[in-house]
């Protein structure tokens, strides 16, 4: 089985340097359907690999879940880290952020520019798969995040799903997470205490014994 692990808003593959990961390429979120169907094309099997797990963290998770519900054949596997279908909350669906966090989030982005992001997520921590994302990138990214409703995926998933979420994200937050395992049938759900939005940052060694799940697929 193949692992391709998939980054999130405003950084690059290499934040997920201390997994020492197969990364996808990187990744534009201005269209998430779009983005799912280029990795899917540029996906490789390879000799003797029977498919790909994907692990997408943060807005690449959207991309993983869109991933598996268009390729039954490729994806064999998912592990959706601190992700959401939904990421602005409604009232059918209370496990999203207000909308005006988002809106406060866009002002703070065009006055520090993605940093703002980066301290919001990291908090404080540093990594080499931080990106400067331009101001109009990032806010085309924005828009597809507050756009984006992917919930009707969720029961059409059919491969062996893992969600790990940290109890204290304040980004995509837990209920999101336990909403997934809800409706992903037969997936597994694994809460880390004292642990935010990033994981694999947060608490490495953990998470890293947390990714063995991979090996029985």
């Amino acid at each position: 089985m193949k692992l391709v692990f998939l980054h999130g808003f405003a950084t690059n593959p290499k934040i997920w340097d201390d997994q020492k990961a197969d990364y996808a390429p990187q990744l534009n979120f201005g269209n998430i359907n779009a983005e799912a169907k280029r990795l899917l094309d540029i996906i490789g099997m390879g000799d003797g690999v029977s498919g790909v797990a994907l692990i997408g963290w943060s807005m690449g998770g959207m991309i993983a879940l869109q991933a598996a519900a268009l390729s039954r054949e490729k994806i064999k596997g998912l592990v959706l880290v601190s992700t959401t279908p939904k990421f602005v909350s409604a009232p059918d669906y209370p496990h999203g952020l207000p909308m005006a966090l988002l809106k406060n989030l866009r002002k703070r982005i065009k006055t520090h520019g993605t940093k703002a992001f980066h301290d919001l997520a990291f908090k404080g921590r540093k990594a080499a798969g931080f990106v400067k994302t331009p101001i109009e990138e990032a806010e085309k990214e924005l828009d597809e995040l507050e756009r984006i409703d992917r919930r009707e995926l969720l029961a059409k998933i059919e491969v062996p799903t893992l969600i790990v979420h940290g109890e204290k994200d304040e980004i995509c937050l837990p209920g999101a997470a336990r909403y997934m395992n809800e409706r992903i049938a037969g997936s597994s759900l694994v809460m880390m205490p004292e642990v935010g939005h990033a994981p694999m940052l947060e608490a490495p060694e953990r998470f890293n014994e947390i990714l063995c799940w991979t090996n029985n697929l």
